[in-house]
């Protein structure tokens, strides 16, 4: 669950052409690139949320695509490495900070600047660190205008 991450909502309309398939693939492809260029080879990707498009504000017409990961083979102890790490890449690749929880917490949430993806990483209670990312609105058929 991306509680709090999620594009900001647009009444008027889709924010993005992209059909339900392709912000699938797009989600993947955010996740994967920064988990394979930001953190070390040991990292294991294993997914547990998301996959399931959730309404984007009021217009029932309009979903929200999000998937979640587990990062796995990190040692808990270099949590604040990994975050740092992904700070860097993103702030090194085209994505905006919205919010950054540290030192506080290990909390970030970061908006990318071409295609208004958004991505997040937290430290779960237990030390266990997950990395998501989200769609902005789109219709689920690709459809530009939602009229």
């Amino acid at each position: 669950m991306l509680v709090g991450c999620g594009p900001e909502v647009s009444e008027e309309g889709p924010e993005s052409p992209l059909d339900k398939e392709q912000a699938e693939e797009r989600v993947e492809e955010h996740i994967t690139e920064t988990a394979t260029t930001a953190l070390p080879e040991s990292l294991e990707l294993e997914s547990f949320g998301g996959g399931v498009p959730s309404a984007c504000g009021s217009n029932p017409d309009l979903v929200t695509v999000s998937k979640r990961y587990w990062l796995r083979g990190l040692e808990s102890e270099d949590n604040e490495e990994y975050v740092e790490a992904l700070h860097e890449y993103w702030s090194n690749n085209g994505y905006t900070v919205v919010e950054d929880l540290r030192p506080d917490e290990l909390f970030m949430h970061v908006r990318n600047d071409e295609d208004d993806f958004t991505m997040s990483v937290r430290e779960s209670a237990q030390g266990s660190l997950s990395l998501g990312a989200s769609s902005p609105c789109i219709d689920p058929t690709g459809r530009v205008s939602s009229s």
